[in-house]
């Protein structure tokens, strides 16, 4: 096992689908701070277990390795809240959201953010082990980014005079 926790078979099996899902040596070496020589090696070796049987695809490892391929691009899962309740959802499925329904969602969960009276603890770094304060960072999180696909949404919003522009 790896000083850091991390055992040979899932960077193998880390190295194998990321490798098989596009990304080259070089970015799945730098992700996991090992040189692009070792992850395609990490990765034949992989390979080399799925052909033997040692090994088996399976579809929970698949989606797995894909949202870690996500995360490594700059898609995050966010946690936000609307009027049904608490969400998840990748920030480019909100993206896909209009202005009205990227709203409804920001003020619902900034409304839950202002009435915790812990919010000011936000700001130090949560404890090592448990964090009490885990939901409200990540609602944090999401209400900042939601702020600024707002932003976004408000720059391409026509302005006086301007034609709508017709986007797929």
């Amino acid at each position: 096992m790896d000083p850091d926790g991390v055992s040979e078979e899932v960077l193998e099996e880390g190295c194998f689908y990321l490798m098989d899902l596009g990304l080259t040596a070089e970015s799945v070496g730098a992700h996991f701070e090992i040189t692009p020589a070792r992850a395609s090696a990490l990765a034949k070796s992989y390979g080399a277990k799925l052909k033997s049987g040692k090994a088996v695809r399976g579809d929970f490892d698949r989606v797995f390795w894909e949202d870690v391929k996500k995360e490594a691009e700059g898609d995050v899962k966010l946690t936000f809240l609307s009027e049904k309740g608490f969400h998840h959802a990748w920030k480019s499925e909100l993206q896909k959201l209009d202005g009205p329904a990227l709203m409804s969602v920001y003020e619902s969960s900034k409304d839950f953010l202002g009435a915790d009276p812990n919010q000011k603890f936000l700001d130090f770094p949560p404890p090592k082990g448990y964090d009490p304060l885990a939901m409200d960072r990540e609602m944090r999180k999401a209400v900042e980014i939601i702020g600024q696909l707002l932003a976004e949404k408000w720059k391409e919003r026509p302005g006086p005079g301007k034609k709508k522009s017709a986007k797929p």
